[in-house]
């Protein structure tokens, strides 16, 4: 049990760097994710970050840091290709009384984080396997939401057409993102037209303890997009509105 009290000590003191306050409860949690996550990537390709301080720094800090600048408390939220669970179970841990929808094209890791919600008791998340392209079409989901947020690995402009379509107008998609950022929103500006969307904010944010260095890229959806948006399954990123 050694290294799991060691990660506690060490997620709160990198909290407490960050400015972001965890209760006991939450760092339990995180606790018990982290547990999991170590021990089902030794037999499942989850993450290829698996050192305990990485893992604090680079996925549970990471995944928080965005509720610096928002407060997403009693709003909707999908996290299209969660993946592991990044960001939306670090932020379900933070956020109890927020409605949360992961999303994710792999069965197997879906069932990996419905553990993980069973063992943290996490009743505010709900869990849906499948493409964001046919999802974005499906009116129990489509511009449903407030926040979609992301740290899916593709361009920006594949991923405004895979999330854009969740967001509510009035709402925000909310993209992490590398140094690369200025690159990726000069590709965009099609995808923006076409998708309704504005730049809202650029966010540069910094991890304690390391040379880390991200971006929060947040846009507005100023208004409905067209129905012929998502395009079906593999086509935004096969041929990105560029």
């Amino acid at each position: 049990m050694g290294i799991f009290m060691e990660m506690e000590d060490y997620l709160s003191h990198v909290a407490d760097l960050s400015d972001l306050s965890l209760t006991d409860q939450m760092i339990r949690r995180f606790s018990i994710f982290y547990e999991m996550l170590i021990e089902t990537n030794k037999s499942m390709n989850l993450t290829t970050i698996t050192d305990m301080e990485e893992v604090v720094l680079k996925h549970f800090i990471d995944s928080l840091m965005v509720s610096k600048y928002f407060d997403f408390s009693g709003c909707s939220m999908i996290d299209v290709g969660t993946g592991a669970g990044f960001p939306g179970i670090p932020l379900a841990i933070f956020y109890s009384n927020t409605k949360f929808v992961l999303l994710d094209s792999l069965k197997k890791r879906l069932r990996f984080i419905d553990q993980v919600l069973e063992k943290c008791e996490l009743n505010h998340v709900t869990l849906i396997h499948g493409r964001a392209e046919d999802y974005g079409r499906d009116g129990m989901y489509r511009e449903q939401f407030d926040f979609c947020v992301s740290r899916a690995v593709a361009s920006l402009p594949v991923l405004l057409e895979l999330c854009t379509p969740f967001v509510r107008v009035g709402g925000k998609f909310i993209s992490y993102k590398s140094e690369q950022l200025a690159e990726e929103l000069g590709q965009s500006k099609n995808a923006l037209s076409i998708l309704k969307c504005e730049l809202n904010q650029e966010i540069p944010y910094h991890i304690p303890d390391t040379d880390y260095s991200r971006i929060l890229a947040v846009f507005n959806k100023k208004n409905k997009i067209g129905k012929q948006y998502p395009r079906q399954a593999g086509k935004p990123k096969r041929s990105p509105l560029l």
